[in-house]
Parts: structure tokens; C-alpha cells; sequence
């Protein structure tokens, strides 16, 4: 698959808006698919099933958060306002996952 250097914020965004939609259901199909798996009884499977199901929720809030973004109005003016907010998602969402290493 070859894919198309983006070079601006608004292209970056409009991209996103057409693939976004997929992403986001194909998460959320994955994650009702494994949650509905039984859950294991030792505590490390428990563990390890509940850690799964806690990245797929993030990962799904991250991609919610991203389509909002990419719905926020496009200005030229405020690039690097949009970047750090974009920068805040993505840091956010790694936060999330770290933490999950810990438990």
C-alpha cells in the first residue's frame, strides 16, 4: 500500500474524515468481539483480558477525539493551536496505554 505524503494540516484533516468512519467501527467491531469472549479465571489471563479491552476503548477514544478534531473549523491562522491539540491526543492516549503496562 503507498500512501500519499500529507504535507498540511488540512489535508491531513480531510483525509481523516474519509477514513476515520471505518477505523472508528472497525475498533469498535473488534473490541464487542473480544470483550464478548469469556473472560479467563487465573489472574493473569483476567488481567491480560481486561488490559486488552481497556487499550481498545482508548485506542476508540483516540479515533472519536481525532474525528472531532477533523471536524473543527479549518483556519490558517491557528496551525500550531491545531497542532498541539492534535500533539495532546496522541500524548494523551499513549499516557493511557503506558499506564496500562503498570497495572
Amino acid at each position: 500500500m503507498t500512501t500519499k505524503k500529507i504535507k498540511t494540516l488540512k489535508a491531513l484533516k480531510s483525509r481523516l474524515r474519509k477514513t476515520l468512519p471505518e477505523k472508528i467501527s472497525e475498533v469498535i467491531d473488534s473490541y464487542e468481539n473480544f470483550s464478548e469472549q469469556p473472560v479467563p479465571e487465573d489472574a493473569k489471563g483476567f488481567s491480560a483480558h481486561h488490559s486488552a479491552c481497556k487499550s481498545a476503548v482508548v485506542h476508540a477514544e483516540t479515533l472519536l477525539k481525532l474525528a472531532e478534531w477533523t471536524d473543527s473549523k479549518d483556519t490558517d491562522s491557528e496551525p500550531q493551536n491545531e497542532n498541539k491539540q492534535l500533539m495532546s491526543f496522541l500524548q494523551e492516549a499513549q499516557n493511557e496505554l503506558s499506564s496500562d503496562d503498570e497495572d
